[in-house]
């Protein structure tokens, strides 16, 4: 059986190197958009948060809190450091047997294998960081190479 703790330690990695290339960047980078107005870089960076946030609920029960909007270098590395707490606590859910979990939805109850809630966090995050790197390419911001989170670089990272 494939176990996908090695795939949240990249979730984990790459989140941290994300927010923390970031609060890098000019202030002014967070209100870097691609499309919607709504989903400026700091909607999406408090986004990935909040999915987080919501997969650590489905897992665990633990309730998600209200996150503000980051406007600042460390307004982001506040999100870091919560970001990369869930990320811990998903990587402690992989080591437990595959079990469907339940949990309370906006639809009431619901049920999924657990599997496919750790599966997806890892497809969020990776959603969410790919929009984030187009909003700044678009708005003339660089700094933000979506080959610097890619499993090679993780990889190469770990040595």
């Amino acid at each position: 059986m494939i176990d996908m703790s090695t795939a949240l330690r990249h979730l984990a990695w790459a989140d941290d190197l994300l927010f923390t290339r970031l609060a890098a960047l000019p202030v002014g980078a967070l209100q870097a958009t691609y499309g919607p107005k709504d989903w400026s870089v700091a909607h999406l960076a408090r986004h990935i948060v909040g999915g987080a946030e919501w997969y650590r609920y489905c897992l665990t029960g633990i309730e998600w809190t209200e996150l503000e909007l980051p406007s600042n270098a460390a307004d982001l590395d506040a999100l870091r450091v919560h970001l990369l707490e869930i990320d811990g606590l998903l990587v402690g859910e992989a080591a437990k047997p595959e079990a469907d979990v339940e949990f309370m939805d906006e639809d009431g109850p619901n049920s999924v294998a657990r599997s496919l809630i750790l599966a997806q966090s890892c497809y969020h995050s990776t959603e969410h960081r790919t929009q984030i790197a187009c909003a700044l390419e678009v708005t003339g911001v660089s700094g933000l190479s979506l080959d610097d989170f890619d499993v090679w670089a993780f990889v190469a990272s770990q040595r």
